[in-house]
């Protein structure tokens, strides 16, 4: 059955009509209060006394309509998670501007026929459409980075849990005497594990916490024990700030070791507004600009060392500001003497050149410099949707202790045995979904690599083709590098362009390429991956670095970009011994119609 959109005024007309309508009362509806420009989204078991309470609210005065939106066959745990999805999709569309400040605190719970019931969303926002009450599709939404990245992403209640501790852990941190003393919230987790999405997540409600009203939270007694942990851990972060603080804001930065992801999230806060500013986004050496109260840090594992960075200057001048020794410190240590408490996201196997901190090196630095420290784990899968199982048998395969041949549910897994076959299959599937793209290791030199910012559209790519000249050439087909590293994902070329870990890494696609290189290969004897280092292009990774460490990045290199796709991934490699060993693993895709 197709849910109904009811429309009501919002006075006590409209109350009244609610109140005599056989949804009114007593029954699970999300409901759309709204005017011109402004939207409130909620859900409630009784629209009537729900909206009697909401005509009191000051804020919501101005607003005018209510749309009321019910079903047959809704139930609580439905009306929550199409609340928070709405409320989701309706900041990224763009047509209101969202009034809700503190919604999506609730855990993302499973519940009896979830998929059915996520089934019929779209058809939801089918007729909100069709009501002019929102302007873009669901699949232009879906592959914007503001919903990728958004602070209205609900949260599993793994993630819950870690950002309830963490809440708690940044108060208790304000509390402890000393002016040297910088805690330490140390979050685990593998790529697709939502370490972005929860960091943004907990800067919301950092930033949003004054905020907290128990009277505008709808039906409160159905909160479960985890979202009232969650509730009160955000009423200890407003009573912090309101009275100890005296009302000053925390000053939070977010700091992005890559500059293309840094680039991306920095446009999401600026459109996100509703507390999120552009300049909390930053990079490493900006941590020495401002006194910081919480420092988080995304993909920490790409922090820096002294070690075949590109400018070494920089680097050095925020060491002589901290006082710290240039060739004894690194970025790690600077953070955590710049802000009383950080947050830092982790995978060590996500770690990809020579420059990054060792994991020996991480872990020695953020033990002598922070205390208290508090340990968390991610564990589950949240973007790909081959779920756990691929993620785990992907890196069999890498670590070559895989068995059998596993099909992935749910999920296109494929090896090519043409590579432009496997190209042409991913343009296809960007023109068609978007966000698809192909990646490759380095066993190629980047010739065509610009010496200056190349504009977002396809003039330079197009000259490049026009001369013939090319970087990548596979049993005769040519490509070319990815002309920029920032925001390359998004840009109009990078459908025909090849991108590398470094412009892919940190970004979601639907569907990922991967082309093995000639520096990557497999030794059936031994069964063992093994690199060919006369094939690796990245100077700057091999330079003074152990040959041991440099393989195990390319290896890591790999294990990433594998785990990049949401809906599937392609694979080729060049090397033969490479391709018929994981062809024995992966389904060969000229057995399957790819649609």
């Amino acid at each position: 059955m197709l849910e109904k959109i009811r429309t009501y005024t919002f006075d006590e007309d409209g109350l009244k009509n609610l109140e005599e309508s056989s949804h009114g009362i007593n029954w699970p509806v999300v409901y759309l209060i709204h005017d011109d420009k402004c939207i409130y989204i909620g859900e409630t078991t009784s629209a009537a006394y729900r909206m009697s309470q909401h005509l009191q609210n000051e804020e919501k005065k101005q607003l005018d309509v209510v749309e009321i939106v019910f079903d047959n066959e809704y139930n609580k745990s439905v009306i929550l998670d199409y609340e928070q999805r709405l409320i989701r999709y309706f900041s990224v569309d763009g047509r209101y501007k969202v009034l809700n400040k503190n919604k999506g605190q609730q855990a993302s719970h499973d519940y009896y026929d979830r998929k059915g019931y996520r089934s019929k969303f779209p058809a939801l926002w089918n007729e909100l459409r069709k009501k002019k009450l929102v302007d873009k599709s669901i699949e232009v939404i879906e592959n914007d980075n503001i919903f990728k990245f958004s602070p209205y992403n609900s949260l599993t209640s793994e993630q819950n849990r870690i950002a309830i501790t963490i809440l708690k852990s940044i108060v208790e941190a304000f509390h402890f005497k000393g002016d040297d003393i910088h805690s330490l919230s140390l979050v685990n987790g593998c790529a697709g594990t939502g370490k972005t999405v929860l960091a943004i997540s907990i800067i919301n409600s950092l930033i949003n916490a004054v905020n907290v009203d128990e009277d505008d939270i709808d039906d409160i007694h159905d909160y479960d024990e985890m979202d009232m942990d969650k509730l009160s851990a955000l009423k200890k972060v407003k009573d912090f700030i309101l009275l100890e603080r005296n009302g000053k804001p925390l000053n939070i930065g977010f700091v992005f070791p890559m500059d293309g992801i840094r680039g991306t999230v920095r446009k999401v806060f600026k459109a996100c507004g509703n507390g999120l500013t552009s300049d909390m986004i930053i990079g490493p050496n900006d941590v020495v600009k401002k006194k910081y109260d919480v420092l988080f840090v995304d993909e920490a594992h790409r922090l820096k060392r002294r070690k075949n960075l590109t400018g070494y200057k920089a680097y050095d001048d925020v060491c002589g500001k901290l006082g710290l020794d240039k060739y004894e410190t690194n970025q790690l240590e600077w953070i955590l003497k710049s802000a009383r408490h950080v947050v830092l996201f982790y995978d060590e196997n996500q770690s990809v050149k020579s420059s990054d901190i060792t994991y020996r090196d991480f872990k020695a630095t953020y033990t002598r410099n922070a205390n208290p420290i508090w340990h968390h784990v991610l564990q589950t899968q949240m973007r790909c949707e081959g779920g756990d199982s691929y993620i785990n048998y992907v890196k069999q395969i890498m670590e070559c202790t895989v068995s059998k041949f596993k099909a992935i549910e749910n999920y296109d897994f494929l090896i090519f045995d043409d590579v432009n076959d496997m190209v042409k299959t991913i343009r296809s599937k960007d023109n068609e979904l978007g966000l698809s793209k192909t990646v490759a290791g380095f066993a190629w030199d980047w010739r065509t690599k610009p010496k200056c910012s190349v504009p977002d559209n396809m003039d330079y790519y197009n000259n490049l083709v026009a001369n013939s000249e090319y970087d990548i050439e596979i049993d005769g087909y040519k490509y070319i590098w990815n002309l920029a590293n920032n925001d390359w994902i998004n840009r109009k070329d990078s459908t025909y362009t090849i991108g590398c870990i470094h412009s892919s890494q940190g970004y979601d696609m639907n569907y990922c390429g991967v082309i093995f290189g000639e520096e990557i290969d497999y030794n059936p004897e031994e069964n063992k991956i093994f690199v060919k280092l006369e094939n690796f292009k990245d100077k700057k990774v091999k330079a003074g670095t152990d040959e041991e460490d440099v393989k195990q990045l390319i290896i890591n290199t790999y294990t990433t970009i594998l785990a990049r796709g949401i809906k599937g991934c392609y694979v080729y490699a060049c090397n033969p011994n490479l391709q018929k060993y994981l062809k024995k693993y992966i389904a060969h895709a000229n057995d399957i119609t790819i649609n």
